[in-house]
């Protein structure tokens, strides 16, 4: 016979066991799903960097303008080089990263190179006059729009100056115009004038560099210039003021000393004249000069390619 006392106690038992069994009642029931679901997990998709493919200069070449497209091919090649107007003008040499376009006076030379990550536009001409005027340079640098670059190149005697008028960035693009860069030898004869132009879009950069020169030809007494227009994405992950980043983009030719027995202007310029990409070196054709080996002490302007 069981009493008041033990009844109560075999309740209170069977509540207590009753109660440490919930949780695990319920937990069994949180982890009822269908057999059928899987588990989605999103991931972000990564972020391809905006490669240059296509940039248009507008050289201030023969006082009527010469518009030059370049179109750069998936394998860095040069794809496509359009000019308009291209009446009279003549290919006289062509490779995957170069083609020298003799122009309508039968002077004046038009080079364009893509290598790496620089496309270049460059101006080979018999006298100041020839290269003269207002031009432009633009290309979509980011994929988020087209940057624009209005220049005039002039001349002060037979220095050149590079005036940059309203650059015209997409919405987001920083704008960073560097000082320009002059220099005049001591005789007059060799001028040299640069200026850079830093795009910045978050982490990517780019610069966009001009670059004039003139020399006095020693047989003929001749003036002769040289103007090129490059971009460069190739440091668009480093900082520009990092000094132990900075390649020969960031060199001022006067800073090339006289360990050879060369000055600057016998160098290849930062930007490109040459930027170590003769043909013989890397396309073993043995072409030295396009034709221009006349024109010794020109600045380096690379035409040894």
């Amino acid at each position: 016979m069981q009493t008041p006392y033990r009844r109560r106690a075999l309740i209170w038992c069977l509540a207590l066991a009753l109660t440490m069994t919930m949780p695990g009642l319920a937990l069994a029931e949180d982890d009822k799903s269908d057999p059928g679901e899987t588990e989605v997990i999103e991931t972000e998709a990564p972020v391809e960097e905006h490669e240059i493919t296509e940039v248009l200069s507008t050289l201030p070449v023969l006082g009527t303008g010469l518009s030059v497209t370049v179109t750069r091919g998936e394998d860095g090649h040069i794809a496509a080089v359009a000019l308009d107007p291209a009446d009279g003008s003549t290919v006289i040499k062509e490779d995957d990263h170069k083609v020298v376009f003799l122009l309508a006076d039968g002077n004046t030379e038009v080079v364009v190179k893509v290598r790496g990550n620089t496309i270049q536009t460059r101006v080979r001409a018999d006298a100041i006059a020839d290269v003269t005027g207002p031009g432009s340079w633009s290309a979509d640098v980011f994929g988020n729009g087209v940057v624009t670059i209005p220049y005039a190149l002039s001349f002060e005697g037979n220095a050149p100056i590079i005036t940059l008028g309203e650059i015209v960035a997409p919405e987001g693009v920083i704008v960073e115009v560097g000082e320009p860069k002059a220099h005049v030898s001591d005789d007059g004869d060799k001028s040299f004038y640069k200026i850079q132009v830093r795009l910045t879009f978050g982490e990517e950069k780019a610069k966009v560099t001009l670059v004039a020169k003139t020399y006095v030809d020693d047989e003929t007494g001749e003036v002769k210039v040289r103007f090129a227009v490059s971009v460069s994405d190739r440091d668009r992950h480093k900082r520009w003021d990092d000094d132990d980043h900075r390649d020969r983009w960031d060199r001022d030719d006067d800073e090339k000393k006289h360990d050879d027995d060369r000055d600057e202007w016998d160098r290849d310029d930062d930007a490109g004249w040459g930027d170590d990409d003769r043909d013989h070196d890397e396309q073993g054709d043995g072409d030295k000069d396009d034709g221009d080996k006349g024109d010794g002490g020109d600045g380096g302007d690379g035409d040894n390619d």
